[in-house]
């Protein structure tokens, strides 16, 4: 067993899914350092916007996860407190504690104040998870500005090393917490890829999906609006959890104005292990985010072979030149409408040369991934 430990606070884990990417990062650095690591999750025993814990986990106990070589302990979370945190954290005595995100209260804040109150040993690595970025604060700034400056005001950044998973949350780090000691190690990436698979495709229909969170920053309105002016016979899937009920109710406006060329169908959430074969079902995956950290969502598409219609406010960059999709700025919806045309009347072999292109990038992608190094010296 390796002699290095491990310990990983989120707050939800695996077999939640409706957290979205945070999750699935966790589970693949889980999956890429368990032999170099004896790793330990604590996390709740309730996915996210749920009430029920998972069915058949016990919660309050250490359980090992053999398909993952981890432990987890799932906390009941409607009795979840401080004090049981801090006696677990204290029971596995880590010689890393990584946290996800900046601003939860239990997994983030509690543990930073006892690491400034020398109540944790570990060295302490943070992973904002693009908290930083100026779309994600957006979003309730009048909770999240403040918090920052207390952080900053306490000097939390001298006393932690951040896990930036890209350049662009490097600099956004830098930006909040000027002089912190900073490592950047790109996101983990599922590695599992099937086969390349094909579907059917007839010049004028198109098939396309969208999966996300239902939330502001994925941006679906856009996406909406953009196609109402399409004159091709369009067909849009949504997948995920609905987290912004007044944003969903807008939606459906939306939906209710499309033309009649143009229909939707709303699935609902999706577990992880049914997003790849979902996203072959269709031609194109869309998602104009206005901010993504890295986008498993849009990796499982190009995983899957299926070319991506992504704004350029993601990681994932010179799609086109790869036959893989394109990455557009959301000042040219107009942009986005030529792709949909573009992709609507595409013959099968037209299709077939995304598709493979989409495949292929990430067939490379996965290929040339030097993460494991990457996160050895993270945890060092």
């Amino acid at each position: 067993m390796p002699e290095k430990k491990l310990l990983i606070l989120v707050d939800w884990f695996y077999p939640g899914y409706k957290a979205g990417g945070p999750i699935q990062s966790c589970i693949n650095l889980c999956r890429a350092l368990n032999t170099q690591y004896a790793i330990y999750v604590l996390t709740t025993d309730t996915d996210h916007q749920e009430s029920a814990p998972y069915y058949d986990i016990e919660s309050n106990a250490w359980l090992y996860n053999s398909e993952l070589n981890v432990h987890v302990y799932y906390t009941k979370k409607k009795t979840l407190t401080a004090r049981q945190l801090a006696a677990q954290i204290n029971y596995v005595r880590a010689d890393f504690l990584y946290l996800n995100h900046l601003f939860s209260p239990y997994f983030v804040i509690y543990p930073l104040l006892l690491t400034l109150l020398r109540k944790i040993k570990a060295r302490v690595i943070v992973c904002p998870r693009g908290a930083l970025y100026d779309s994600a604060l957006s979003l309730k700034s009048y909770k999240k500005k403040p918090l920052l400056t207390l952080y900053k005001w306490l000097g939390v950044h001298k006393h932690i090393r951040f896990h930036a998973t890209n350049q662009r949350e490097e600099f956004a780090i830098q930006k909040y917490f000027p002089g912190s000691n900073i490592m950047v190690a790109d996101n983990l990436s599922n590695s599992s890829q099937a086969g390349f698979k094909t579907i059917t495709k007839e010049p004028g229909k198109l098939h396309c999906i969208f999966i996300a969170r239902i939330v502001p920053i994925k941006n679906l309105i856009f996406l909406l609006m953009v196609l109402r002016h399409m004159k091709e016979q369009v067909q849009l899937t949504i997948a995920g959890p609905v987290e912004d009920k007044a944003y969903w109710k807008e939606c459906k406006t939306y939906i209710t104005q499309l033309p009649s060329n143009i229909s939707v169908h709303y699935t609902g959430p999706i577990a992880n292990h049914e997003i790849s074969g979902l996203i072959q079902q269709h031609h194109l995956f869309v998602l104009p985010t206005t901010g993504e950290n890295f986008g498993h969502s849009i990796f499982e598409a190009l995983m899957a072979g299926r070319p991506v219609l992504i704004s350029d406010q993601t990681p994932w960059h010179n799609l086109q030149a790869k036959n893989a999709g394109w990455e557009l700025s959301l000042n040219d919806p107009a942009a986005f409408a030529t792709v949909f045309s573009l992709m609507a009347n595409s013959s099968q072999t037209e299709f077939d040369l995304y598709a493979k292109g989409a495949w292929k990038f990430a067939e490379d992608f996965i290929n040339r991934q030097e993460n494991t190094g990457q996160y050895q010296r993270l945890f060092s």
